[in-house]
């Protein structure tokens, strides 16, 4: 990957590219290329989408997919190219199985922990912020501190500038987690970054490196299927469980069109319909666990 000159390429695009989404590019484009395993500067179109295919039927989320679809395109563009990739189409399955973490899944994530003080104040703060408020995995790590607002001490906000198509909105953030994010800055924040809210030895958080730091969690906590995308679903269909508006949960998402937030009642449905099975379906005698020599055979037998 030719990086030094990818940046100038997208600096004399000042109109599209804004200096934090040069940066996340050019960290994405690089974890990208060490995904599929190719070199970006000698790769076909051809070959590109074939790796791509080989990470999506591998199991590699179609969200993910076409997430490095967008940032491929751009590096296809600075090599000159006039086709692009195509992005991978959602069907009525993928609509309705994403994947939700429980409420007993999403507890055992945010207890995670890591050795190093700063690391784990860090991580934790991220979690707790992204499963909390239900923002994008990029716009947590384009947040600056001057983005909060306390003025209302019962209801901290923030404002997402980096929302989906530029548009902001303003998000409130429980006080448990802003006092979590206010002990992370004061006793454990590198100073990197004179503005970013998480930060590294080398500047502010990556996106890729956030989403590493949420894969970690899930492995860590025995939820490997977890991904930063999926606490952004579980808020969701909590805030459906409690009642919440459907128009006030497309504002907080950031959803352009109320028609995205309502594939989360679909979600919803789908659960609620197998609770109602399991509720009321004798046929076979109650609905006890399995038990735990069979889930053994079972995925012994799948290895």
């Amino acid at each position: 990957m030719k990086k030094e000159e990818f940046k100038k390429w997208m600096r004399r695009h000042s109109d599209r590219y804004s200096v934090s989404t040069i940066n996340q590019t050019i960290s994405y484009v690089e974890f990208i290329e060490e995904q599929l395993g190719i070199d970006l500067d000698k790769a076909t179109l051809e070959e590109i989408t074939d790796k791509l295919y080989e990470k999506r039927t591998s199991g590699k989320p179609i969200i993910t997919i076409n997430n490095w679809v967008k940032y491929l395109n751009r590096y296809l563009e600075f090599r000159g190219f006039e086709e692009k990739l195509k992005y991978f189409k959602h069907t009525e399955s993928d609509e309705e199985y994403f994947y939700v973490p429980t409420d007993e899944e999403m507890r055992k994530i945010l207890s995670v922990r890591w050795t190093r003080p700063d690391i784990d104040a860090r991580n934790r703060a991220l979690l707790h912020l992204l499963f909390s408020t239900g923002i994008r995995i990029n716009e947590a790590v384009s947040l600056n501190w001057n983005d909060f607002d306390l003025s209302n001490p019962n209801m901290p906000k923030v404002t997402i500038r980096c929302g989906k198509g530029g548009k902001k909105r303003v998000v409130p953030v429980h006080p448990k987690v802003m006092a979590m994010l206010i002990e992370y800055k004061d006793k454990y924040r590198l100073r990197t970054d004179p503005n970013a809210v998480f930060t590294t030895p080398r500047g502010r958080l990556t996106q890729p490196y956030a989403r590493k730091i949420c894969k970690d969690a899930g492995k860590m906590a025995g939820i490997p299927q977890f991904h930063a995308h999926a606490a952004r679903h579980w808020r969701a269909i909590s805030w459906l469980k409690e009642k919440v508006d459907l128009e006030t949960i497309r504002r907080l998402l950031g959803h352009k069109h109320l028609k995205t937030t309502q594939r989360y009642i679909r979600r919803l449905n789908m659960e609620w319909s197998l609770d109602e099975i399991q509720k009321r379906d004798k046929s076979f005698g109650p609905w006890k666990p399995l038990g735990h020599e069979y889930i053994k055979k079972l995925k012994g037998e799948a290895q």
